[in-house]
């Protein structure tokens, strides 16, 4: 069985963000490229390499298998703790925190440029602009809190840890929340994008408004595993998200015998 090539792929994500693309990236004798030969002739910044690391693992795996990111109705569960007309809603849980940073605001909806044509929004929202509007609290799931890790490549800085007693794979933890605009427009000084789409046409930045789904560490030079991925879904609206999911039991990139993650465990996407 011949592999499938990620060269298309990666000239579709530069593409939208109007990145040169280099010669060798067209050339029928390099459609077997790997990742990290292509990333080695690309002049981009790490956090972009991540993205576009995301990106193509998800066209790779939305095409051969059924995830989390062609669900067209709401996961049980997955975020009535948001709901705003929650009756038990506990007040514990509203931004009150003092490490909140004062420069982002808080938010778990999300806010959209203008310049977005509609037949693009439309594509990612209900019909009539039916948008379920989710409660501006913290999760019950996660924490967010300063890592005084020494030996922690983001010492000093804020992590997001599992708030659960146990986790388990494959389970939706949070959504990350932004401001979404054209890939190609996005801020590029930003450390809190992601992309967003289901073709990663959009990005979602969480620099200056969003939840603490921003707090989110990269795993490399921690020591540790990934433990939790991006995935699109839809909510029983019809409203995309950016969920925040465990990794599977079965990703071969998670620790050999995962089976979740325990309560003050580090939350790290790759």
């Amino acid at each position: 069985m011949v592999e499938e090539s990620i060269v298309p792929h990666v000239i579709t994500w530069l593409e939208k963000r109007k990145k040169k693309i280099p010669d060798s990236l067209t050339n029928e004798d390099n459609i077997s490229l790997s990742i990290d030969h292509i990333l080695g002739q690309l002049s981009l910044k790490e956090r972009e390499k991540r993205a576009l690391i995301r990106h193509v693992e998800k066209c790779v795996n939305n095409k051969n298998t059924t995830t989390h990111g062609d669900a067209t109705t709401e996961l049980e569960g997955s975020d009535n703790e948001y709901d705003i007309h929650d009756i038990k809603l506990n007040t514990s849980l509203d931004v009150k925190s003092s490490d909140w940073p004062s420069n982002v605001e808080f938010s778990n909806n999300y806010r959209w440029n203008n310049d977005i044509p509609k037949s693009i929004k439309d594509q990612y929202t209900p019909p009539n602009n039916n948008i379920r509007q989710r409660a501006n609290r913290l999760s019950n799931r996660v924490n967010f809190k300063k890592i005084t890790d020494p030996n922690h490549p983001a010492h000093g800085q804020f992590g997001l840890y599992c708030n659960l007693d146990h986790a388990k794979p494959g389970s939706w933890l949070l959504d990350y929340v932004g401001h979404i605009s054209l890939g190609e427009d996005q801020d590029k000084t930003s450390d809190y994008v992601s992309d967003f789409g289901e073709k990663s046409e959009l990005a979602c930045d969480a620099n200056t408004y969003g939840n603490e789904a921003r707090f989110l560490n990269d795993y490399r030079n921690t020591g540790c595993y990934p433990n939790v991925e991006f995935n699109t879904r839809r909510d029983a609206n019809g409203e995309l998200r950016q969920g925040v999911f465990l990794r599977k039991d079965t990703d071969s990139r998670v620790k050999p015998g995962f089976d979740g993650v325990r309560k003050d465990e580090e939350l790290l996407v790759r």
